[in-house]
């Protein structure tokens, strides 16, 4: 049995790399084989440094070794979760890094940052539209409820016209940083199998004004990033397939009677 963190399925043993995909934007990567998927974040070397997920608990102490190969941690300037989940922020340590300021949504402030035991108070919450300025960097905040979960949001980087799209467009596999291999199929089969959509209509939604912002590179939490010739393929799979709901969660069968 691998070494577990106290989440058990994100083992501290899990190989985590570090590559820079495109101007100074780093991916950190680590493959869960239990899951079959990888968890990634984004680290934005800027005038003040964003990371973009912090990744789960028991990867925390790899992804912060990581991190400080690009800049000392003293030097992170932002901390970013796009909605409420552990593989999304489960490293919360690096809030200990003396500048680092949480950033999340409208949503997640109010609903899951207010009320609880040794949640930090001191944050920065956006709506839909607002924008946050790091230097070279503009990040723009897309509110995208029900895309996983109803207090999601999405980053759009308006300098590099760069996507950070969380749980859409996940690729099952150990994927390469950078890819141009269709796994839009497999995506599909893969949200079929979890069960993590309630409905279609908000994630096409989403992926319709997604496409308007014509992005260059997109980076998802799961899987390969992969530029703009690729996106179509995602897009098109998302707009002609099912792959809401139908009693699947997490591969077991739920009965309803």
């Amino acid at each position: 049995m691998p070494e577990v963190s106290r989440t058990f399925y994100f083992p501290k043993t899990a190989k985590t790399e570090i590559h820079e995909i495109k101007d100074g934007i780093y991916r950190i990567s680590g493959f869960v084989n239990e899951y079959g998927i990888s968890f990634s974040q984004f680290l934005v070397n800027d005038e003040q440094p964003t990371l973009i997920h912090t990744g789960p608990i028991g990867m925390y102490k790899q992804i912060e070794e990581k991190v400080k190969e690009v800049i000392p941690l003293e030097k992170l300037s932002y901390v970013a979760f796009l909605h409420f989940e552990s593989d999304e922020w489960g490293g919360m340590e690096f809030l200990k890094a003396p500048k680092a300021k949480l950033v999340c949504s409208d949503l997640s402030s109010k609903l899951n940052l207010t009320g609880w035991y040794n949640m930090p108070a001191d944050h920065i919450s956006f709506w839909d539209n607002e924008t946050l300025s790091t230097g070279r960097r503009k990040f723009k905040f897309i509110m995208t409820p029900h895309v996983h979960h109803w207090d999601s949001m999405m980053i759009f980087e308006e300098t590099t016209k760069s996507l950070f799209t969380s749980d859409l467009f996940i690729q099952p596999g150990d994927n390469k940083p950078v890819s141009s291999d269709d796994l839009s199929e497999s995506m599909v089969k893969l949200y079929q199998a979890v069960g993590i959509f309630a409905s279609e209509q908000p994630v096409r939604q989403t992926v319709q004004r997604l496409a308007r912002l014509k992005p260059e590179m997109v980076y998802p939490m799961h899987g390969s990033c992969f530029d703009s010739s690729m996106f179509p393929k995602y897009e098109d799979a998302l707009m002609k397939n099912q792959f809401a709901f139908t009693n699947m969660l997490l591969g077991q069968k739920l009965e309803v009677s």
